[in-house]
């Protein structure tokens, strides 16, 4: 089985949410996750990417709002270490 990764640079093995709630990733709920719908999803979903870090707007400002008032520090990095490896 492949790595879960989200398009906002959370890691899902890393994720307290993903036992939780039962959390099965944003690719495989379609951006629909438990707390709601995803626009970073939406966003990254509209333009055809894997990942935000793929994005030539690389970091906006929703995803740096969504970075700065989430649950994992991780993201930026995270989506700096996938966009250099792909």
């Amino acid at each position: 089985m492949s790595e879960v990764k989200g398009c906002c640079g959370t890691y899902c093995k890393e994720c307290s949410f993903k036992e939780e709630y039962d959390c099965k990733g944003c690719e495989e709920m379609l951006g629909k996750v438990f707390w709601g719908e995803c626009d970073i999803y939406k966003c990254s979903n509209e333009k055809n990417l894997e990942h935000c870090g793929n994005c030539a707007d690389f970091p906006c400002e929703m995803l740096s709002n969504m970075i700065k008032n989430g649950h994992n520090p991780n993201r930026m990095k995270n989506l700096l270490t996938w966009r250099d490896t792909h």
